[in-house]
């Protein structure tokens, strides 16, 4: 009997021992995720494609710079959709931090992304991501919040006197 409660234990411990380290890597992958998605590289790929769709831009215009950009940031974003789809991390706290984003992002790259599924006809490019700000907008929905405010172009940053011109 001493043996059976001993194996018990151990199981017990095993199991717990687990748990709290799946979920320390889980909050790990959450992090490094948000600490890339609020990097200087996708903020600027997310800001090329907000003001694309601000002043109704077309794909063409776009320096290769920018465009690369906008590619990556997107690309981020899709990684983050297969990471909560994988529950690697948790989608509630990514939609905690990143609804707004997501919902707005949805809006604002509606024309990259017709640009890019035409390269794979019948194929959506980053279905992940499209997963995912699907979610961020019914997150946002289900707590009241008029998406409205989210689906109009935010206006252009305004140039500082030290930007270039």
């Amino acid at each position: 009997m001493l043996s059976i409660t001993i194996s018990t234990i151990a199981v017990t411990l095993s199991l717990v021992s687990l748990f709290i380290s799946r979920r320390k890597d889980q909050r790990d992958v959450f992090l490094k995720l948000h600490e890339l998605l609020i990097s200087p590289d996708l903020q600027n790929g997310r800001r090329v494609l907000f003001e694309l769709h601000a002043r109704a831009g077309r794909i063409e215009e776009l320096s290769e710079p920018d465009y690369a950009s906008a590619n990556r940031a997107l690309s981020a974003l899709d990684a983050a959709g297969l990471y909560c789809h994988k529950k690697y991390v948790s989608e509630k706290e990514i939609l905690d931090l990143w609804a707004p984003s997501l919902t707005r992002m949805k809006y604002a790259s509606r024309s990259f992304l017709q640009h890019r599924d035409a390269f794979w006809p019948g194929i959506p490019t980053w279905p992940h991501y499209r997963r995912l700000a699907d979610n961020a907008e019914q997150h946002l929905r289900s707590q009241g919040i008029d998406i409205e405010q989210f689906v109009a172009p935010i206006p252009a940053r305004p140039q500082s006197p030290s930007d270039p011109a």
